[in-house]
Parts: C-alpha cells; sequence; structure tokens
C-alpha cells in the first residue's frame, strides 16, 4: 500500500515560537499534486495544534511505522520548525507544545531514524520542509530501477542543511519548486533520487539555502529508492483522507473516518473548498475528544464493557461547473442508550466560489418568504406523522440550521440533526427538482 502521512504545524503555543504562515499551505498543495498525479492509497493529515503536540506525534509515528507491512511505501512530509543542537550532533522538529528553551520538549529525530529502523515496511522517504534538516543523511548512491526498488529504503530529502530556511509569502521557495518538479515529470517512475536531483537542480541559486537529500544513517536502508509511481490515466478529482483521533489510548474506540480531498481540476478552487470540509470534518473530531475527556474514567470503564465505534464517511451528490454538494455522515455510540445518525450538508456555488446556505440558492419569490416555500413543500411531499414534525422546524428559528444537498431528481432538506431521537426516522424531506428554482 502506497501511504502519505503529513504534518503541517504553523502555530506554536510558545510565544517566543515564531508562528509560520505556509506549512499548513505548503502540505495541501503537496498532497494535491501528489495525490492526482500519483499513485497513492491512503493519506493521513495532522495539521491541528492538539495533533502536533510532541507525545501525539511521537506515539502516531511510532503506531504507523512499526505496525507497518513489509508491502508498504511510506511518505513521510514535514512542514514546520527545526531547531539543531550542535553539541549533541541531533536534528530536532519543533511541535506545536515544544518551548524554545526545553530540548526535551523537540521531536528527535534520532528516534524518527529508529522507528524507521524497525518498521518492516519496504520503502519509506522523507520530504522535510524545516530548518536544520540535513544532519540527519549519509552519503547518497544511485542505481537501477529493477534492483533497487527491490531492496529495502530509508531515504530524506530536506529544504536545507545546517540552516535556516525560508518559510516563504505565499508558499516557501522549497515547496513550490517540489511541486513543479513533481508536475513537470512526464515519466512511469520517477525515483526519490532524481525527484531530490531535479528540486536542488530547479532550486534559485541565490538563496541562502541549499536542498539536501540522502540515505537516512542507521534507519535500516539496504540501497533500495523509493518511487512515485505516475498515474497513466486521468486522475479523479477525489481522493480520501484519514484523521486520527487524540483521546487516551484506554478509551476503547472502534474508529473509521474519512473526509474527501479535492484534487486540483477545472471547475473550481480545490484549496477553497478543502478548507472548509477540513474544518467540519475536525469539528466532528472535537465534539468526540470533549465527550471523552469531561469523564474520561467513565469512558474507559464503559468502552470495555462495550466498545465505542465512531463511522465518519461522505458522499458526493452533485458535481458540475456550477455546484458541488456533498454530505457527510457520522455514525457512532458511545455507551449510551442507543447508536447517534448525524448528516452534515456542504454545499458550495462556483464562480466565484462560495459556500451556499438554503437563502442564496433557493428562488422562493412566488411564495411570501422561505418559511412560507418550505411549509408548502411539507404539505405535498411530507409523509404520515413526520409531517408535523417537518412543519415544526420549518420556521424561521431553525431554517438556518436546516442540512441540504441535492442531485439530479432530488433536493433532500435534512432535519436528523435537529430532531429528538424518537422521530430521527423521519430524516429528511425529498422535494422532486422539478419543483425547485435555483437563484443561481
Amino acid at each position: 500500500m502506497n501511504k502519505i502521512i503529513a504534518i503541517a504545524i504553523d502555530e506554536y503555543s510558545d510565544p517566543t515560537i515564531k508562528n509560520l504562515q505556509n506549512c499548513f499551505k505548503d502540505i495541501n498543495l503537496l498532497i494535491d499534486t501528489l495525490s492526482n498525479l500519483y499513485e497513492f492509497d491512503t493519506i493521513e493529515l495532522f495539521t491541528k495544534p492538539e495533533q502536533t503536540t510532541l507525545s501525539f506525534l511521537y506515539e502516531e509515528l511510532y503506531n504507523e511505522f512499526i505496525n507497518s507491512l513489509n508491502s508498504d511505501n511510506i511518505l513521510l512530509l514535514f512542514a514546520g520548525h527545526g531547531e539543531f543542537n550542535p553539541t549533541l550532533g541531533t536534528t530536532y522538529w519543533l511541535c506545536s507544545d515544544s518551548k524554545k528553551n526545553s530540548v526535551t520538549t523537540w521531536f528527535n529525530l534520532n528516534d524518527l531514524v529508529k522507528f524507521f529502523n524497525a518498521s518492516p515496511a519496504k520503502h519509506i522517504a522523507l520530504i522535510s520542509d524545516s530548518c536544520f534538516s540535513g544532519a540527519i543523511f549519509e552519503i547518497n548512491r544511485g542505481g537501477g530501477i529493477i534492483a533497487l526498488d527491490g531492496k529495502f529504503s530509508r531515504q530524506a530529502l530536506t529544504s536545507g542543511g545546517l540552516e535556516k530556511v525560508s518559510d516563504g509569502i505565499e508558499n516557501s521557495p522549497f515547496n513550490t519548486v517540489l511541486i513543479d518538479v513533481l508536475k513537470e515529470n512526464t515519466s512511469e517512475k520517477l525515483s526519490f533520487n532524481q525527484l531530490s536531483e531535479k528540486t536542488i537542480l530547479k532550486f534559485n541559486q541565490k538563496r541562502e539555502q541549499t536542498p539536501e537529500f540522502g540515505s537516512l544513517i542507521n534507519s535500516g536502508d539496504k540501497g533500495g529508492i523509493f518511487f512515485f509511481n505516475r498515474k497513466l490515466e486521468g486522475s479523479s478529482i477525489i481522493k480520501s483522507i484519514q484523521i486520527p483521533l487524540e483521546i487516551n489510548q484506554e478509551v476503547k474506540i472502534d474508529s473509521n473516518f474519512e473526509i474527501p480531498f479535492f484534487n486540483e481540476n477545472k471547475y473550481f478552487n480545490n484549496n477553497f473548498i478543502n478548507v472548509f470540509v477540513q474544518q467540519l470534518g475536525y469539528s466532528i473530531i472535537n465534539d468526540i475528544r470533549v465527550f471523552v475527556t469531561e469523564d474520561e474514567s467513565y469512558s474507559i470503564t464503559r468502552s470495555s464493557e462495550m466498545e465505542f465505534y465512531l463511522e465518519v464517511g461522505y458522499n458526493i451528490h452533485t458535481l458540475n461547473e456550477k455546484f458541488l454538494s456533498m454530505t457527510i455522515g457520522r455514525s457512532d455510540y458511545f455507551g449510551g442508550l442507543h447508536p447517534n445518525h448525524y448528516v452534515y450538508s456542504i454545499n458550495f456555488a462556483f464562480k466565484p466560489e462560495r459556500k451556499i446556505s438554503l437563502y442564496d440558492i433557493l428562488d422562493y419569490s412566488n411564495f411570501s418568504n422561505l418559511e412560507d416555500f418550505l411549509s408548502k413543500m411539507v404539505e405535498q411531499y411530507g409523509e404520515g406523522e413526520c409531517q408535523e414534525i417537518f412543519k415544526k422546524y420549518s420556521t424561521y428559528e431553525y431554517i438556518s440550521q436546516l442540512d441540504f444537498y441535492f442531485n439530479e431528481t432530488l433536493f433532500i432538506i435534512d432535519f436528523m440533526n435537529l430532531f429528538p431521537h424518537a422521530f430521527k426516522a423521519c430524516g429528511s424531506l425529498e422535494i422532486p427538482m422539478e419543483k425547485i428554482k435555483f437563484k443561481i
């Protein structure tokens, strides 16, 4: 399996550590390019402050590499601050909770190399856009594709050696060149060596940093090389990414959390859309964290008796030159009387890209107001006892909270998140699309 693990740290809790501007943006652009043009099966993204602490990253990376399979190829991406201790000759990443004057709060890259060495994965490659990241190398060497692809590899490409590197104004200079090289490649297989060499050759000579690459010392490298396999056919606009929970490991939760990542395409600015989708994903995770930590001892005990679960997935209902309409569905059980089910919708109009509400999209000019329009739709398409509960939640005070989505045949207004559990079976109101008129 080809995996991407991506870490971006813009925000630091220590006020003496300068926040960065472009790490999150750079990582998303790099993931966009890689998933759009090259073959990767899964993507894990760590960008929020609570996901980029020393303890969280240490545990996640340890588990990821130690529990990998010998058929896995793992690409680790990092963008954030780096430090170097000249006395120890050791390079570090600064985590979101690191203290500027406390080396014990920094992520020691020697530990990361130990994870690589202990990992069963066939190929592991690291691309690190941080200061002082070039102290982890040994001298590199080349070789032919067949021989090198069959041997284990542990390699890295960094934005500089033992030096400060630029965060850039819009994007980091290193990331910009790296993406250009990935896009310009037309070969079916691009070796990590070729990517690294082309990035260095293309990098502006006038800059005070010099990217470096090589094999990693004591990392389990056996002389192989990581290869980027370019997709041979037109790529999909949509790729799934996974977001892990950050909770006490004693709380047993069977979790599967996938949200969409939109690649560059002809319809819309994918970076604009991805920001909203990821914000929704993180808000769902935050709900779970709040619940678990409010009474952690209960969560630990109860989840041992009956394992908790969280299932998050998505559906794309409309995607064309005018609109994107999608839902993220959530099902969970955390020891209560019954499981919970939620549907969250996100809708966009294009040219220009903007997130839209019911007020923005529906033309209700033939009615006195939107409430009147909804009332008439409920009368026509609401069924049985659901009709009254639909009416109750179609009033002005609830309209802004209603989820909606649409496809070629139906415009669906989803009430599930507002209903008491006894009425959740009513769920949604389905209106034939011929009865709907759009403003835009």
